[in-house]
């Protein structure tokens, strides 16, 4: 196994404008799908989408037009139909929409179908609201023409709405409570006096609105302070709480002794606002990434489960997996994965253990044989089982459990600890030297509850979640999605890679040795072509699948159905000629040819007459070789675990320039999990794909993915990228960097601007009009630094 070869130059794909390494010269698209999906919306006069999408959106999976299971979609045009009205509503979940071009796009392919009223997108929460005519409007049609543009529609429910709705209503309401807070308090500053006939109301509606803002935004913050004390952990949120919790106490105090000195209502109100939006943005963007992809959903993945005496003419009732217990006999359907392990009732099935061992060549099974749990069917005729253990004792109930990690210490927790400790020591000295020193108890609260208002990170609290949006959003535009909050103060950390092969290192589908033979087919046997693999999820057809993306051609007219005989291959009746896609030595029975010329894996022939023969092989990413040795530059230690054979990882470290024994063979779940466990978990990366790797990500201090067809790892990584490229890792290290260089510029400006405050408040010269102006100062300063630190390139 080698790398491939590539030019040397970068390009900008023309569909989704992510950057890729050609490997051709004309190559003007990242994958198939992308170029597909080009011309598709040149075809269909749609290429305005191209002036209004973002500078990159998600490149597009070669599963763009790998038949879907719509059959959920039953339920609702079912629905539909039955209903009086003559108008229908339905909601779903939609993934692959990343920009106003994207939107602009869909709403134009619905308003083109028969029966279509009104579509809403969120594109925030990934969600789609539909309006349209009963009996005339067929849903199943959109899912599956919007598929073939690269987005997917998913039953609704499978998501849940993130702080940041709950948070924009707390900004909302706060920035009112400021307005009227600061419109109360200004009279007092601009000389209004006591003997004023409103200046008593004044007070009393500056109490109100700031107590109101308490209540909104100090109480949230504070919660959230306490819940991290609990868990034995410091947050930002704690000084945060600290400061606004003393600004309040201490004005209320004022108010009611009548010392204005003691007055920080206007500062509490705005200080609330600042610290909510700042917060609100840094989910917002997060929550985005999170919300981009289909969500999973473990209940709704049924099979069909059979009754002990039930015969052949037994259709089986819908059952959940969680449901199924030893003794079962249950079905499946092509593509769908055998949850239990469970012996095989079938004459006999292909499987794909790609899912759990990273093996990604198809096995042959027969009835009687044993089944492992993940296994994935490949038969177009589905598999019928009987289970042998129940779903709690199986591999992929296992997997499947959402393990919540637990709390790692940061070095942010360190520096609250000691910035906690100065502000407290600080202003008990100052308070003590004003008692009993000066002799003036009341300057001495003043200096007290001055110093601890005045240190409040208000710049950190609205500059840090800057810092880590504008990394997000870089990462954006090169198909790297974060998704975790913490991520960063954990990747700091990191030291060393782990990579699964499978799916991860290598391309998602067998790559075309030779596409001598595929070009030389006329249209029409391309378009035969493409009937035979359109549906079938076997790697060979997968990968032909890819390959013919762009060039495809047209069924003929007249086609059959296709049909598949196990373990050799897939046949087709067209015009009363039998074309044939499998074995040489089945696919040519009958043509006279000598079959053991043909040396490829996979022949096409029509009446035994061998049109193209094929030959596949797994081939790793375009850039695998020199990302992984930019990321060994860098000093990161770069491991592989697989669950493929030995010898295969063995030609993945040769082909990638790693040392044999970076490479582990043979890696159950388990076997992963223990490596990761061996190997100081806190300062590792695992990068993987597939359900064998689910242990080790609850395992590894940060975690990332591929995008792939299961959407189980996606929900349990920190991040996930799209494309063939392994250039967003180095991207990611460099938004690190990046990150940490003007978080440092901005803590130091921090520091500067602490000092130079509490000098004057330790002075007793802090007066509340000068707090209100400098806690809004020092926020704009440092979002200067956050964007002027960004537009920097990374060390």
């Amino acid at each position: 196994m080698t790398a491939p070869s590539s030019t040397s130059q970068r390009a900008e794909c023309r569909h989704c404008g992510t950057a890729f390494t050609p490997v051709r010269a004309d190559e003007a698209f990242c994958c198939g799908g992308c170029a597909f999906v080009h011309d598709l919306i040149q075809e269909q006069g749609l290429g305005e989408f191209y002036d209004l999408r973002d500078r990159a959106v998600a490149p597009v999976k070669a599963t763009v037009l790998q038949r879907r299971d719509y059959s959920w979609l039953n339920e609702v045009e079912a629905e539909a139909s039955a209903a009086s009205e003559r108008e229908f509503a339905a909601a779903f979940e939609l993934q692959g929409i990343s920009c106003i071009g994207c939107v602009w796009l869909i709403e134009r392919v619905f308003h083109q179908q028969p029966g279509a009223l009104k579509i809403d997108i969120n594109a925030q929460l990934g969600e789609l609201h539909l309006l349209f005519q009963p009996g005339v409007f067929s849903v199943k049609d959109f899912a599956a023409t919007i598929q073939r543009f690269g987005y997917l529609l998913g039953p609704p429910g499978t998501k849940t709405r993130g702080e940041s709705d709950a948070l924009l209503t707390r900004v909302g309401i706060c920035a009112a409570l400021a307005l009227n807070t600061m419109l109360f308090t200004l009279p007092g500053y601009l000389g209004m006096g006591a003997d004023f006939l409103f200046a008593d109301l004044f007070r009393l509606l500056t109490v109100v609105f700031a107590s109101l803002s308490f209540l909104v935004g100090g109480v949230y913050f504070i919660k959230r302070a306490v819940a991290g004390l609990r868990r034995g952990a410091l947050h930002i949120d704690l000084p945060i709480a600290l400061g606004v919790t003393a600004a309040y106490i201490g004005s209320l105090a004022g108010w009611l002794i009548g010392e204005e000195r003691f007055m920080y209502f206007d500062f509490v109100a705005v200080f609330m606002l600042l610290m909510l939006l700042g917060r609100w943005t840094q989910e917002r963007v997060l929550e985005r990434n999170r919300q981009l992809l289909l969500g999973w959903n473990p209940r709704a993945d049924t099979v069909r489960r059979f009754a002990e005496q039930g015969g052949e003419g037994d259709a089986g009732l819908a059952c959940e997996v969680r449901e199924l217990r030893r003794g079962d006999q249950f079905a499946v359907r092509m593509g769908q994965s055998i949850p239990v392990r469970s012996r095989l009732l079938s004459e006999r099935v292909e499987i794909s253990l790609e899912w759990i061992n990273g093996e990604p060549e198809a096995r042959l099974i027969h009835a009687g044989d044993s089944i492992p749990s993940g296994a994935v069917c490949l038969s177009q005729g589905g598999a019928r089982c009987a289970a042998v253990e129940g779903w709690e004792d199986s591999l992929l109930g296992r997997l499947l459990q959402m393990t919540p990690k637990a709390d790692r210490f940061t070095g942010l927790e360190k520096i609250l600890k000691i910035y906690i400790l100065l502000v407290i020591v600080v202003g008990m000295a100052g308070f003590a030297v004003w008692a009993f020193h000066m002799r003036d108890v009341v300057s001495a609260f003043q200096v007290l509850i001055s110093v601890l208002v005045v240190s409040c990170p208000c710049a950190l609290g609205v500059a840090y979640p800057l810092t880590n949006e504008m990394a997000v959003v870089r990462l954006r535009r090169i198909g790297l999605f974060v998704r975790a909050e913490s991520f960063w103060a954990r990747f700091k950390r990191i030291r060393r890679v782990v990579f699964d092969k499978t799916g991860t290192l290598t391309l998602e589908n067998p790559v075309l040795v030779d596409r001598t033979g595929l070009d030389n087919l006329t249209e029409d046997a391309r378009g035969v072509l493409w009937h035979l693999v359109e549906g079938n999820l076997h790697p060979i057809c997968r990968g032909l699948r890819e390959a013919l993306l762009g060039q495809r051609g047209h069924t003929p007219p007249g086609a059959g159905e296709v049909s598949e005989v196990v373990g050799k291959g897939l046949e087709v009746t067209v015009a009363g000629a039998r074309w044939r896609l499998g074995r040489s030595d089945w696919a040519l029975t009958g043509c006279g040819e000598d079959v053991a010329e043909v040396s490829a894996d996979t022949v096409l022939s029509r009446d035994g007459a061998c049109l193209a023969a094929f030959s596949f092989r797994e081939e790793p990413r375009p850039d695998a070789r020199a990302e992984i040795q930019n990321l060994r530059r860098m000093g990161w230690a770069v491991h592989i675990l697989s669950g493929d054979r030995p010898e295969k990882v063995r030609h993945m470290t040769d082909a990638l320039g790693l040392p044999p024994e970076s490479g582990h063979g043979n890696c159950s779940p388990d076997d992963k999990a223990a490596w990761i466990r061996r190997h100081d978990p806190d300062h590792l990366l695992f990068v993987g794909d597939g359900a064998n790797d689910s242990l080790a990500f609850d395992l590894a201090g940060c975690t990332g993915t591929p995008v792939a067809d299961s959407p189980l790892l996606q929900s349990k990584a920190d991040f996930y990228f799209f494309g063939r490229s392994l250039n967003a890792l180095r991207a990611l290290i460099s938004a690190g960097r990046l990150r940490a260089r003007t978080a440092r510029q901005v803590f130091l400006f921090a520091i500067l601007y602490n000092i130079a405050v509490v000098i004057v408040a330790l002075a007793g010269h802090m007066h509340p009009l000068l707090a209100a102006i400098l806690m809004p100062l020092s926020s704009l300063v440092t979002l200067v630094i956050v964007r002027l630190g960004f537009r920097a390139r990374a060390p």
